[in-house]
């Protein structure tokens, strides 16, 4: 099965083992950094787009080649991928400080031996991206727009959840990657318990349809599709325009569950933005999608 790239980071992000460097910053701590991180290096999309979500995109120096966001992102210089950085390239750019994900364990033992600092952040959840605004906020010297940012996010969070707790909680599906095109419905990976999409889901209204707790990105069958009965199905499809695909030929495949209520009653969704992919601070944006097509009967206003 061919993935694009997008799926394979979140697959990679969400199942990844979350033990730390031994230089993480705990959740009410700043990273002991000795530098005013003046040359920033980003090794994850999400951390990318937190940087310069915080006014900080002239002081990043070298990101990795699926940082595509915010289009100046991809003027820098690359270090290669999520999993393969290329560690000549970091050390020719001269960092003050390389910013890494949990997962990122031989590159902290890397930069360790050569003496530049990094700290680590997390994006498994969504207190772990408010955390993670926080952190790059008050190490890298943007505290204010950290704050200002985390209270926008806050304000948005509140008014949906305001606006969907009395009403019924649809059992929602969100597909994360699948073969297109193939005239059936094969090796779909879902969103399970426990995951940052499953906590979108219930901010937004709903409830997930996969009740099992693990694993956390199973794979369905049709007939597991059939199973589960979701009252909504949200397909998330990278790249649908430069694939050639409208919304309707890309969910015509679902059809083929015919019996499912999500298919019955045509609450089926594709969307193809590329924040509904990274685990960056640009969720605020899919769960407000997520809220729109939950609930299509509320006036909303944002």
């Amino acid at each position: 099965m061919k993935l694009n790239h997008f799926f394979i980071l979140i697959f990679l992000f969400s199942n990844f083992s979350c033990q730390q460097s031994g230089n993480k910053p705990g959740d009410n701590q700043t990273p002991n950094v000795q530098t005013s991180c003046q040359r920033i290096i980003s090794l994850s999309p999400s951390t990318t787009e937190i940087l310069f979500a915080l006014g900080l995109g002239d002081r990043v120096v070298g990101v990795t080649r699926y940082c595509t966001y915010p289009p100046e992102a991809r003027k820098k210089a690359t270090v290669g991928g999520y999993l393969d950085p290329n560690y000549e390239a970091i050390v020719m750019l001269k960092p003050d400080v390389v910013i890494l994900l949990p997962e990122h364990q031989n590159a902290a033992a890397f930069l360790d031996e050569l003496g530049i600092q990094h700290f680590t952040i997390d994006n498994k959840a969504i207190a772990d991206i408010l955390s993670a605004i926080r952190l790059v906020g008050e190490t890298c010297g943007a505290r204010e727009k950290a704050q200002k940012l985390l209270a926008d996010i806050d304000r948005m969070m509140n008014s949906i959840q305001e606006q969907t707790k009395s009403l019924p909680r649809p059992r929602v599906m969100i597909c994360i990657g699948r073969p297109l095109n193939t005239g059936a419905l094969e090796e779909v990976y879902i969103a399970g318990r426990g995951t940052s999409y499953d906590e979108l889901i219930v901010a937004a209204g709903g409830s997930n349809a996969f009740s099992d707790k693990k694993p956390a990105y199973p794979m369905l069958s049709a007939e597991g599709i059939i199973n589960v009965n979701p009252d909504i199905i949200i397909d998330l499809i990278a790249d649908m325009e430069q694939k050639g695909l409208t919304e309707s030929v890309a969910l015509k495949e679902w059809q083929s569950v015919a019996g499912v209520n999500a298919v019955k009653n045509n609450r089926l969704y594709a969307l193809s933005q590329s924040y509904s992919f990274v685990p960056g601070p640009r969720f605020i944006y899919l769960l407000r999608d997520l809220a729109h097509i939950i609930h299509p009967e509320i006036e909303w206003n944002d």
